[in-house]
């Protein structure tokens, strides 16, 4: 019965199409994680951002934020 379903639909190039996209995102992310974290400061300094203090300050105008 679901042979008979699935042989006659022409939507079946979309599974194939999102399981595509999704593999090629995975692969560049691990891709990127593997190859563009090598270097050694660079993983320092993106392994230590949780652990970060915050100062308070709004990094992209450099001025104290306020607590309105």
């Amino acid at each position: 019965m679901f042979q008979e379903f699935y042989a006659k639909s022409d939507l079946l190039a979309w599974p194939m199409v999102g399981l595509l996209i999704f593999v090629a995102i995975f692969v560049g992310v691990v891709a990127f994680v593997v190859f563009g974290l090598k270097d050694k400061n660079t993983l320092d300094e993106v392994s230590s951002l949780p652990l970060a203090d915050d100062t308070g300050e709004n990094q992209a105008e450099g001025r104290p934020e306020s607590n309105e």
